[in-house]
């Protein structure tokens, strides 16, 4: 009898150790989905938010060039692509944010299962792959990450020129924030064209993700 259980022991202890690369294989590739889906949604978020980002633009000089009763209702104009521009803000920044943390699980994982291979070729092939996908991703996170650190302040400019000139919409007051308004309008059109390069880089690592 003792002899017996040694055996079902010793069988449970040899599956278990059998089955536990399987099972690492397993969590990699479903990290690797996860984040080919989180890279998905920010690559579709970051594009929403470039078409806002240049529909708001188009309304703050709209609203400059406006006189008489034009000007009260290109201000609703301005005010309501702001609103807008802020909902595809907030998408956009908590998909850079996840897309971020999703690559970190899955390259640790991807490490993880590594250790496992025995094979000297395989494990070389995978570490090659593992690091320089890594570096295409880590050059993507932190590039998004700075965009996203320049959204905030240049929201809070458009809000300032929403709320000066919601308290007291005169043409007078719109040439007062003349200058703000440029600025503004200078600034979208160079996060444009920033987020225009991020937008084909993105695309580039889930085709490269994807090979």
């Amino acid at each position: 009898m003792l002899c017996t259980y040694r055996m079902i022991a010793v069988l449970g202890l040899t599956l278990a150790v059998a089955s536990a690369p399987a099972i690492s294989s397993d969590n990699t590739f479903k990290k690797s989905t996860e984040l080919e889906k989180r890279t998905a949604k920010t690559s579709e978020d970051v594009d929403k938010y470039a078409i806002q980002l240049d529909k708001t633009e188009r309304a703050l000089f709209h609203l400059s060039q406006g006189e008489g009763k034009e000007l009260r209702k290109r201000y609703k104009s301005f005010s309501r692509e702001v609103d807008n521009l802020a909902e595809a803000q907030k998408h956009a920044t908590s998909a850079i944010d996840e897309m971020a943390s999703k690559g970190t699980e899955y390259f640790l994982q991807w490490g993880k299962s590594i250790a496992q291979i025995l094979d000297p070729e395989l494990k070389q092939s995978s570490m090659e792959r593992r690091s320089k996908l890594m570096q295409k991703h880590d050059d993507l996170a932190t590039t998004l990450s700075d965009i996203g650190h320049q959204l905030p302040p240049f929201m809070k400019n458009l809000r300032d020129i929403e709320a000066f000139l919601g308290a007291d919409l005169t043409p007078a007051n719109v040439s007062n924030a003349s200058g703000m308004i440029q600025n503004c309008r200078d600034n979208a059109r160079t996060l444009g064209s920033r987020i225009a390069g991020v937008q084909i880089t993105l695309k580039g690592f889930l085709n490269e993700a994807s090979k």
